[in-house]
Formats: C-alpha cells, structure tokens, sequence
C-alpha cells in the first residue's frame, strides 16, 4: 500500500513538474499586471510594466501613467480614451489600441488611454473626472448597452464593479481582490493555468448567462434615472459617449434626452469586428471603429 501511494505521489508530482514546464515554455498563461487602490477608490495598475498573452503571440503594455497602451507623446491638446476590457484591449498588441490609432488619424490631438476590465459605465466616469486635471478637449466614453445595466446594483449587486445605487444616490467602488493564496497560485504557472481556464472560465460563463438575462429584461426607466443623476453629478461639457454598433437604441435615445452628446459606431457585419470565439474587437474592428471616431472628431472645433 505505501508503495502503490508512493507511486501515485511521485506520479502526480513528475506530471505537475511537465505541466509547470510546458506552460511557462509556451506562455500559455496570461500575465496578470499589479494593481492598487488610488486616492479615488479607483483600481489603478502600477506603470511601466509588461506581459505576455496567451501562447506569448505578443506582449501588453502598462504605461508610464499606469494605463494599458502606449502613451501619448504629450499631454497638450488631449483626448481621453476611457473603457473597459475593450479599450485596455491586451487580447491584441499595442499598436491595435483605439487610442493608437487614433493618434495615428488624428494629428492635432493626443489621445491619453484610461480604462479596467470589467470597468461600468459610471466607473468609466469616475476615471474621466479624475483625470479632469489634465484639461482634455474631449473625452470620450466607448460604452454598450450592459455597462449601464452592470452601473446598477438595484439590478444587481456585483463588488467587483463601481456602481451607483439609484435609491441612496451613493456610490459603491471596486473592491481590490487580492490574497496571498492568488499571488502563490500566480506563482505556480501550471496551478494557475488550471484556474483561469477552468474554474474562472466557468465562472464568467455564469455571469454572462445571468447578464444576458438582465438585457433581455432591461429597465429602461432604471437607465433613466442614471443618467439623469450623473448629468448632474459630473462635467459632462466634454464628455461624448462613444456607444457601440449594438447598443439598444432606446439607450442611446435616452442618453441624448439628458443632454449627452455622441457618436454611434455603425457597421454591417459587426461580428467582423470581433475576435474569433471572443467578442472583444480585433485589430481590424479597432482600426474601423477609430476610422469612425477620427471622421467625427476632424468635423469639431
């Protein structure tokens, strides 16, 4: 018997071995940049850091501002590019990124990238006021239907996002998630791989099923009011929502009664825009979305 778990013992532990060699070989984990709680109870990354993708195909980039991207050559004449996981983007290189491409269609300007994955709608207005200081012509604002939904813990109370509770008037800011058993996790290439793409990956799958839900029982009067109680919360003489080539009209509709300005991203093939098996955009959408952002930009004074 001890030998036949002696056996079993080593067995697993030549296998961990293998597996910790062949992912940390083939980069087959995505390097996860270090983070902290500002001054603004905003979750920040710390800047100038770098990482690899999934299978090392490229690296991302924290900048020196602590943004995804690379930053802007100045901070004159600024344009803000504020998202999520669509804007920090790092499921492409750096050169794909909105705000480089934009830098490259628009020459008069500079565009300073600030973004979360997982960031909500009235998160992303958190970041923009922050970064108010920097006097930028333009923010703009790349939103879709469910960052408004996701702004609400009346619909649904999630700690891992800002939101703003619309009966209290209060807002509820991103809880930094970490333990010392992630960061050892981390640390265990192999251990961490088996996490993210099974247990996480289950996780998310669930989430997205519940908010998938969520949309289709969307409460527009809820968007409503939202809207309306950060009209007045925020500067918004610079904002434009930049809302996505599927956002629900009626959101759109919305946001221009309460005196929001705007552009629509329109296309129509939008699943070209996307990533295969992920509907992040890809080098492509990102370049055909700022194609479209550049042109209405070039048109304002």
């Amino acid at each position: 018997m001890k030998k036949f778990i002696k056996f079993v013992f080593l067995f697993l532990l030549i296998g961990i071995l293998i597996g910790e060699i062949i992912v940390r070989v083939f980069s087959l984990n995505i390097d996860v940049a270090k983070s902290y709680l500002d001054k603004n109870n905003l979750i920040q990354n710390y800047p100038n850091q770098t990482g690899n993708y999934v299978n090392g195909v490229h690296k991302w980039v924290i900048n020196k501002y602590g943004n995804p991207g690379y930053e802007p050559k100045s901070l004159d004449s600024l344009v803000t590019i504020v998202g999520d996981s669509y804007i920090s983007n790092i499921m492409n290189p750096p050169e794909c990124h909105q705000a480089q491409y934009l830098s490259d269609m628009v020459s008069k300007y500079n565009f300073y990238p600030c973004s979360r994955n997982g960031a909500s709608f009235i998160e992303m207005m958190e970041r923009a006021n922050s970064i108010n200081y920097l006097h930028p012509k333009f923010q703009l604002i790349y939103v879709q239907t469910l960052d408004f939904i996701e702004s609400i813990p009346e619909i649904k109370k999630n700690p891992e996002m800002v939101q703003y509770s619309l009966k209290t008037g209060t807002i509820s800011y991103a809880k930094l998630q970490y333990s010392t058993f992630k960061e050892v996790l981390y640390n265990l290439k192999f251990f961490y791989y088996l996490y993210r793409n099974f247990l996480i990956n289950s996780k998310k799958k669930s989430a997205f099923e519940e908010v998938q839900v969520a949309k289709e029982k969307i409460d527009y009067q809820m968007i409503e009011n939202l809207l309306a109680l950060t009209k007045n919360r925020y500067n918004t003489k610079n904002t434009i929502l930049v809302f996505f080539p599927d956002t629900d009209s009626k959101v759109i509709d919305i946001a221009s009664r309460n005196g929001y300005r705007y552009f629509l991203l329109k296309t129509n093939n939008y699943k070209s825009w996307q990533l295969q098996n992920n509907k992040h955009w890809s080098c492509f959408g990102h370049q055909e979305a700022a194609k479209q952002v550049a042109s209405q930009l070039l048109k304002m004074k």
